[in-house]
């Protein structure tokens, strides 16, 4: 006896629900890389709800919006990783060049910031406790919704929508090129990519949708972590004027790079 598309579909999200669940319970120094992969698990899971649409019913939209305000509210913690993680990548990329000695003290600022993020985090959700039990809820909620009703034409519709909204946020981007578009136009690839992942791990084949470049996607994420450590170092005065001046100038040039090669990958 076959199983159903829609129950593949269900037993991925909750089990990428309760590896999210499991990854904000990671402590010590395993703690910063936890709340990065209970993020994308929490993608994954909203992800997987986006290719069920209209069939899921209203149930799913509900899940779908207490997902994201978990999602959003480990977002600063993420973003200060992403911050280590982005000067970590210039720093291999850059061994032997002028803007190294910067580098190294942005880094060292952004470290000292993570830190700070988790504490006060810590404090208002020791463990974050309370974010786990709200996941444990909506896991709880999940097999409620009607899954059976989900068909394989449905899911090729729903990766057709998504495959047209990656282009068409592509035209803006390259288009206009402001970064705000470069942004869009990255969750719109990481949408597509999440979801064809986890149809490929569901084991459901839809033979007339093509695989995503993930190149792309590595790209634009690369820039907008750029995007992130730019905001951050206008902000922060850790560094001298002279060295601030030069990152700004570094990180500007880099994130145009980066815009030119996504263009040409697309």
């Amino acid at each position: 006896m076959s199983v159903e598309p829609g129950d593949r579909l269900k037993a991925y999200a909750i089990a990428q629900l309760q590896r999210a669940i499991t990854c904000l319970g990671w402590r010590g120094s395993q703690a910063h890389e936890g709340v990065h992969q209970a993020r994308k698990s929490l993608r994954r899971v909203r992800a997987c709800l986006a290719l069920g649409e209209s069939a899921l019913g209203a149930g799913a939209g509900m899940i779908d919006h207490e997902l994201s305000r978990v999602c959003e509210s480990l977002s600063a913690l993420r973003d200060a990783q992403a911050r280590v993680e982005s000067l970590d990548r210039l720093l291999a990329h850059n061994v032997d060049a002028e803007i190294r000695p910067c580098l190294q003290k942005a880094r060292r600022l952004a470290v000292l910031s993570r830190a700070d993020e988790m504490r006060n985090e810590q404090v208002l959700d020791s463990l974050f406790r309370t974010r786990r039990e709200r996941l444990k809820v909506l896991q709880a909620a999940m097999p409620v919704l009607p899954w059976e009703q989900i068909s394989l034409t449905g899911l090729s519709r729903a990766m057709q929508n998504s495959m047209l909204e990656c282009d068409k946020a592509a035209d803006t981007a390259l288009s206009q090129g402001k970064e705000k578009d470069w942004h869009r136009l990255r969750r719109r690839r990481r949408r597509l990519v999440q979801q064809h992942t986890a149809l490929e791990n569901s084991g459901i084949e839809l033979p007339l949708i093509p695989a995503p470049d993930r190149k792309i996607g590595t790209l634009l994420g690369e820039a907008q972590d750029l995007t992130l450590l730019r905001e951050f170092f206008q902000k922060h005065h850790g560094l001298s004027v002279g060295d601030a001046m030069q990152l700004r100038r570094f990180l500007k040039t880099e994130f145009r790079h980066l815009s030119s090669e996504a263009m040409l990958a697309k």
